[in-house]
């Protein structure tokens, strides 16, 4: 198109007629031509906007298909998640049928905040409402062991917020409904299954957990395989740790209520925390320990599982590179033979013979004659035509070397004579392999021996040390060691079982007289009904006094303390000890003064040595006649603190002289 627009004009004819016509009307006429000159510029512009608008369209259709491929990844990645979701409703569904079958159309379900509790089992302390919705629906009625799933939420702290299909979950049983509304209190035991390696003070991060009523199966007999983790009972790693292992389960599990594959089973002995993990549990995954013969396998620890993997491995490639090792050397010994045959005879010593001595890595020393017009190449196929060479086809080289000079000789060097190579009559090679100093049939073997024993350490690594304490002193900590407490007493013998508790309260003098009136009146003072003064005073008179000298003065809070603990006083002060200690500004105020104690007509005698809980009749004591205004005083007396029968107070007043102590012990006993 350049070259075009230097061209002159070219000339075109002008008029309808044609030349030949023209030139016959006029011949001595000369034709008339008009210049028209063409624009190359605007065609070349033309062929621009036409391939601009075809790279446009192009460039519009792959955008378009690009849309519709992302379109349809798109509907394909919602149609994969509804499916998800389907199935996942699904599943839910079944388990919450399954569920309502297997509890008996009971259904419990909240959502609540988990606080320390220092229980050695794995009861949790459930608020009263949950007491109240099992009474509603008929569960207590069943009398069913009352069992519950606790799942930590998505991503929770057994997770370490990397996963968000999978829950962290765990079985329990409950101790008693005293927490408060909207919480849940969690033993060490089942905090550890929840939280498992990231520590029981990970758990104050968790806002809520769901706690589920599930019945759970019960069987006349089950399997638990329990493997402990880490090291196992290793002391830091070296000697085995003596221990009477099914005592101590035996101790650990006692009070327990469930037990469920995945669980971590904390255990003691000798002050320090043994771990083991349910791997299986038969016949199902989940069980009630209650009423089972229940038989326990204990499997190798999780780091001589390991070494034991490794091991296996590691035996297993060695036998692999053995195969791999005995093929090669079969078919090197098959293409030793092939090389063998294809040389050509030795030659006989001689002036146009070369006597080679080639020396192997072993010592040992291989000879043969050649021509000086043969070349490099068949010396090299000699060497690979002797198995005791053990080279394979280009991993060695011949050098030639004396003082002064070394040369490596291959198959770069296969065509050239062993004349032009200036080999002499007797020439000394040594033959050099490649990559490797060791013959071929000991690789690998050896060579990666220690890497893979390395290997195999650090796959047997534990997976934990034995479990103690979580740093940092949180309150799952503490409550953890409490119970770490409990339990050592527990083995060591010095509390038992509830009746060893019972044992280890302390003696208490037995309360009569004037000093049971006194509490009795103390009572009644604090605002309770002189009958329920009269029943607590007779039967917890020696506890409040031992209460009130610690400084717990509202015996009124002591006394329904004592009720649901069986007058249990150890149990009760700690209680108050805990509750003052959470909310010293909440601590009890001082009772009100009491009123003056009743008159009493003469000194209470000494109790008697080994007298019961409820006094026998004693002989009448009556010395005489009283005044009457004594009497009817005192019976006031009597009405007023809730004792309203006059006839049967009249008669212990006769009885007993008018002593008005012994007349409201015995009322009091009665």
């Amino acid at each position: 198109t350049s070259r075009l627009a230097h061209v002159r004009p070219l000339w075109v004819c002008a008029g309808p007629r044609s030349v030949s016509e023209d030139t016959r009307a006029f011949p001595h006429r000369p034709l008339q031509f008009e210049p028209v000159r063409m624009d190359f510029d605007l065609a070349k512009k033309h062929s621009k906007e036409v391939e601009q608008r075809r790279r446009e369209a192009k460039r519009k259709l792959e955008q378009q298909r690009r849309d519709e491929e992302q379109r349809a990844a798109m509907e394909q990645e919602h149609r994969e998640r509804e499916l998800v979701r389907l199935q996942e409703a699904q599943e839910e569904r079944a388990r919450a049928e399954k569920e309502a079958l297997q509890n008996a159309g009971v259904r419990y379900s909240a959502q609540l905040r988990p606080y320390p509790s220092s229980r050695t089992d794995d009861k949790l302390e459930l608020p009263p409402s949950a007491l109240q919705e099992l009474e509603r629906q008929g569960a207590l009625e069943q009398g069913t062991l009352l069992t519950f799933a606790v799942t930590c939420p998505s991503g929770g702290p057994a997770m370490g917020g990397a996963s968000s299909s999978s829950l962290s979950a765990t079985h329990a049983g409950v101790a008693e409904f005293t927490a408060e509304e909207g919480t849940v209190g969690v033993p060490p035991r089942v905090a550890l299954c929840l939280t498992k390696g990231s520590g029981l003070d990970s758990l104050s991060a968790v806002g809520q957990v769901e706690v589920r009523y599930l019945r759970l199966p019960r069987s006349a007999r089950s399997l638990a395989r329990l493997q402990p983790r880490g090291e196992g009972f290793h002391a830091g790693g070296a000697g085995v740790v003596r221990l009477d292992l099914q005592h101590v389960l035996q101790e650990t599990l006692r009070g327990h209520t469930a037990l469920t594959e995945g669980d971590w089973l904390p255990i003691r002995h000798g002050g320090a925390t043994y771990e083991l993990v349910v791997r299986a549990l038969e016949p199902e995954p989940h069980l009630a320990l209650l009423d089972t013969d229940l038989t326990v396998e204990v499997l190798p620890s999780e780091q001589t599982e390991a070494e034991q993997r490794a091991e296996e491995e590691r035996k297993a490639r060695e036998e692999a590179l053995a195969r791999e090792a005995e093929e090669r050397e079969h078919e090197r010994l098959a293409r030793a033979a092939q090389k063998a045959a294809a040389l050509r005879p030795e030659p006989a010593a001689g002036p146009d013979a070369v006597q080679l001595l080639l020396r192997l890595p072993d010592g040992s020393r291989l000879q043969r004659r050649f021509l000086r017009e043969e070349t490099l190449g068949q010396v090299l196929d000699w060497v690979e035509a002797e198995p005791s060479s053990r080279v394979r086809p280009g991993e060695f080289r011949v050098v030639q070397k004396w003082p002064g000079h070394c040369r490596e000789l291959g198959p770069p060097e296969a065509g050239e004579r062993l004349s032009g190579l200036g080999f002499a009559r007797q020439e000394a090679l040594f033959l050099q392999h490649l990559g490797s100093e060791a013959p071929a049939a000991a690789d690998g073997v050896d060579a990666l021996d220690a890497p893979e024993r390395r290997a195999g350490a650090e796959a047997g690594a534990p997976a934990a040390a034995p479990a103690a304490a979580a740093a940092g002193g949180g309150a799952w900590s503490a409550a953890e060691e409490r119970a770490h407490e409990a339990l050592d007493r527990r083995l060591e013998g010095r509390v038992g079982t509830p009746t060893a508790a019972a044992r280890s309260e302390p003696e208490l003098g037995e309360v009569r007289g004037q000093e049971l009136v006194a509490v009795f009146e103390r009572l009644r003072a604090l605002g309770m009904r002189p009958p329920e003064a009269a029943i607590a005073a007779k039967k917890y008179a020696a506890q409040l006094k031992e209460l009130s000298e610690m400084g717990f003065e509202d015996w009124v809070h002591a006394v329904e303390l004592l009720d649901k603990y069986g007058g249990r006083l150890l149990r009760v002060a700690n209680l108050l000890s805990e509750r003052a200690a959470e909310a010293p500004e909440a601590a009890f105020p001082a009772p009100p003064a009491a009123p003056p104690a009743a008159p009493a007509a003469a000194p209470a005698p000494a109790a008697r040595a080994g007298a019961a809980d409820t006094p026998a009749p004693e002989p009448d004591e009556a010395t005489g006649a009283f005044p009457a205004a004594d009497v009817d005083e005192k019976l006031r007396e009597l009405a007023a603190m809730g004792f309203a029968d006059e006839g049967r107070n009249r008669e212990l007043l006769r009885k007993y002289a008018g002593r008005l102590e012994r007349v409201i012990e015995a009322l009091v006993s009665a």
